[in-house]
């Protein structure tokens, strides 16, 4: 009995293997047949190697050069980085080389394949980073799109940095959410990560001119100076002037900025801005003249003494105009 099941396993085996070799020889074929007529093939990545990635290709195992794949990086440790997240995805070639006999086949995946993205100012986009130099981390973010638009590789330059951020913070095929600033004469995109600046390019606020707007007062660690934050991120500063307050009163208006504690909140009209500075101007006459300075206000949450000497200068300043 146990011959005989040995015999039958043998036989099936050889039924596998007959089965196979026929399936091999008739994908050959079909790769024959598309090479000669210039047909566009799918294939999918499999590994990356030392100068190009394994591929399958109508179910047979192929290779892509570096230089034969749809876009092209400076270096090997970019194509490192991104590797692991090509694995799976399904690209277009043509069959560049092919031997029946060995077999070999060599695919060319350097042809127009992509979807068209249209990248929008201020928008945020997930990438993958190639490259960490002295000056920066360039970035692809053909990652947020599946690679089906191909590759989007920028530069993140130091200087576009949040507050918290700093180059060494990064680390090579990390998965990172950038913003999208522009693209440069080079046709290369132009990445941030700092909010403030990409809000400053576009304008968001240069457009609060003659509003009224929160502002947060932060106090610097040696206690002496008081920073204002517009809407709680954008730096602004007092215009105290003749202009805007009669002379007995600028000095008043100063000593109760510099009284503000850490975190309290005011309401100021924007009245200009210093785009080279990134600072908006402000008129914090106008909490004189309405109900904010009030002490149930969830807006104004400052402190009785300086509601107190707000309140001591509406009154004297509302007594001045009359005059």
């Amino acid at each position: 009995m146990m011959i005989f099941d040995s015999i039958i396993n043998i036989v099936k085996e050889k039924i596998r293997n007959n089965n196979k070799e026929s399936w091999i020889s008739e994908r050959l074929n079909e790769i024959e047949i598309h090479r000669e007529n210039f047909d566009t093939l799918p294939f999918k990545i499999v590994e990356l190697k030392n100068v190009g990635f394994l591929t399958k290709t109508l179910g047979l195992y192929s290779f892509v050069p570096l230089n034969y794949m749809p876009w092209r990086y400076s270096d090997f440790k970019s194509w490192l980085a991104i590797a692991p997240s090509l694995i799976n995805k399904k690209f277009y070639c043509k069959i560049h080389e092919f031997d029946k006999e060995r077999p070999s086949i060599i695919l060319n995946a350097d042809l127009p394949q992509f979807q068209r993205a249209e990248l929008q100012t201020g928008e945020k986009y997930k990438g993958i980073i190639t490259r960490i130099s002295d000056f920066g981390v360039f970035i692809d973010i053909g990652y947020h799109f599946d690679w089906k638009c191909g590759s989007f590789l920028g530069l993140l330059h130091k200087s576009q940095l949040a507050d918290n951020e700093k180059i060494s913070d990064f680390r090579l095929g990390q998965e990172i959410t950038t913003i999208y600033q522009e693209t440069n004469d080079k046709g290369q995109p132009v990445f941030s990560n700092d909010i403030v600046k990409t809000d400053w390019k576009l304008g968001k606020p240069q457009e609060l001119i003659g509003q009224t707007v929160w502002v947060n007062a932060a106090r610097q660690i040696d206690n002496k100076t008081v920073d204002l934050y517009a809407n709680g991120k954008y730096k602004a500063e007092l215009i105290v002037d003749k202009k805007t307050y009669p002379t007995r009163y600028r000095k008043k208006i100063i000593n109760a900025k510099n009284e503000l504690s850490n975190g309290e909140i005011i309401n100021c009209e924007v009245i200009g801005f210093n785009e080279r500075k990134r600072t908006l101007k402000l008129n914090w006459h106008s909490i004189l003249d309405t109900e904010i300075i009030d002490g149930s206000s969830i807006l104004n949450n400052l402190d009785d003494r300086t509601i107190e000497k707000l309140t001591t200068l509406k009154k004297e300043y509302s007594t001045q105009i009359i005059e």
